[in-house]
């Protein structure tokens, strides 16, 4: 009987979640092998559950970063260790890992801004964080970035109890903003220091909290600094090229307006309404803004974090020299969605108007989502080059875009199938042409062998017989 009065209570109180958790489920289940790539950012994390499990070798340095000789951390290559371990090596079980990363990503910010704000704010946070196309699509696009929110959250949520009076979460906190600056994207950087400077404006504080908790955000450095004095300060001396190539003496305000107008508000207007135009672009600065101004007019110094976070990120990038991509914004989704929340609950009209037209963008976008290449189709390619060669050897050569040609090998190793220079048989991706046209011109080019094009989903594998 109890177990049974718990259970309803539970469902009863939590029932506005569970019904948001089932509207992300279905939305994130929804299409998702075609919606699993299989390129730079996921061969990476798979390469390091190779070499862990078969070659029993663990890195500690992860990606490298468009800025040449800058790595993010390990870890997150080691959290995909799960899901690769599960599948015994296959990427097929990652998806479904990161849906189960995205569900209790909804939980946590649900349980976190009932906490600090109230339920009504919870269920609409926690809704446009389910339903936005855009969120579904940073978690299928598995790559590091995807955890900044979930570091968002815990950011705000220590600082929060540092603010209640317990000292214990600036630590927290710090190593968190740490762990997400290390090994998600440099650019948190920019919340970390809103994260510790906000701490300072409680009027109760201790040196010594301060110092543990600057200790607790370098010690995620340790890994790196380890692989850098292993190989001669590359990563120290890689920083200072970054900083003196990145910093720019341009017109401050000029780059402020152009971060605003043409990147940061444009990227939420997207993850709002599917667009970022003009019109949606301007409904949302509204939006925000107002926002902004509801938590100024509460007069709660903690709420005040939220706009200084914003502007803190936005001012960070003022002073980068480097191109700036609209998603290094992610850092400050959070604020702005609690911004949003906090303006539709407080006008019905406001909420329902929004309402209508942010599920329209959002799960039209959802249902009409379609890609040409993805996981699935590089999988079936390779499978039919490893089922067409029949246990003899074979190489590979790819006629591809760059941004095309990647992930091949490293399924190929996954898969146990390794090409070979030199081998029997040769299979040639290509892209443009029709298999008609490709397999007349292979032919010329190999008149005594057999050529077949044997394989037509977005890329075409021909196949050429006893070359060697």
């Amino acid at each position: 009987m109890i177990f049974v009065e718990f259970t309803s209570k539970f469902f009863q109180d939590k029932k506005p979640l569970l019904l948001i958790l089932l509207a992300a489920l279905i939305l994130r289940i929804y299409k998702i092998e075609q919606a699993f790539p299989f390129d730079f950012d996921q061969q990476i994390p798979a390469e390091a559950a190779y070499n862990f499990f078969i070659n029993h070798k663990i890195t500690l340095i992860g990606q490298e970063l468009s800025f040449k000789g800058f790595f993010l951390g390990s870890l997150h290559n080691w959290i995909q260790f799960i899901p690769y371990g599960i599948c015994n090596l296959k990427p097929d079980c990652v998806p479904y890992f990161y849906i189960l990363i995205g569900i209790i990503t909804i939980i946590i910010l649900y349980l976190v801004v009932k906490k600090i704000f109230d339920t009504k704010t919870a269920i609409i946070s926690s809704s446009i964080y389910a339903i936005s196309f855009s969120a579904i699509s940073f978690e299928r696009g598995v790559n590091s970035n995807y955890f900044l929110f979930l570091s968002s959250i815990g950011l705000l949520f220590c600082l929060y109890k540092y603010f209640s009076g317990e000292n214990k979460f600036l630590i927290f906190g710090a190593f968190i903003a740490g762990l997400a600056v290390v090994n998600f994207n440099p650019v948190f950087i920019f919340s970390a220091m809103t994260f510790f400077l906000f701490a300072l404006m409680r009027s109760k504080r201790g040196v010594h909290v301060f110092i543990i908790a600057g200790f607790a955000f370098l010690i995620n450095y340790f890994p790196l600094v380890i692989f850098n004095f292993r190989h001669d300060n590359i990563l120290w001396n890689n920083l200072l090229n970054f900083i003196s190539q990145n910093t720019t003496k341009a017109d401050y305000f000029s780059r402020f307006i152009f971060l605003v107008k043409n990147v940061s508000i444009p990227f939420y207007s997207y993850y709002l309404f599917q667009s970022g135009g003009l019109v949606f672009s301007f409904i949302s600065l509204i939006i925000i803004a107002f926002g902004i101004y509801l938590v100024v007019r509460s007069k709660n110094i903690f709420y005040l974090f939220l706009p200084i976070w914003v502007i803190v990120v936005i001012l960070g990038f003022v002073f980068y020299k480097g191109w700036v991509p609209d998603y290094y914004f992610q850092q400050a989704l959070l604020p702005i969605i609690i911004f949003v929340s906090l303006v539709l609950r407080k006008n019905f009209v406001i909420f329902l108007l929004f309402t209508f037209v942010f599920l329209f963008m959002n799960i039209h976008r959802a249902i009409n989502y379609n890609t040409v290449i993805n996981y699935k189709i590089k999988k079936d390619a390779v499978n039919f080059i490893i089922n067409d060669s029949k246990g003899e050897t074979f190489n590979v050569y790819y006629q591809l875009p760059l941004a095309h040609s990647t992930g091949y090998s490293s399924l190929f190793k996954l898969f146990e199938k390794l090409p070979q220079e030199g081998g029997k048989n040769l299979y040639i991706f290509e892209f443009k042409n029709s298999p008609d046209y490709l397999k007349y011109i292979y032919q010329k080019s190999f008149p005594k062998n057999k050529v077949e094009v044997g394989f037509d989903h977005f890329v075409k594998i021909v196949s050429v017989k006893n070359v060697n």
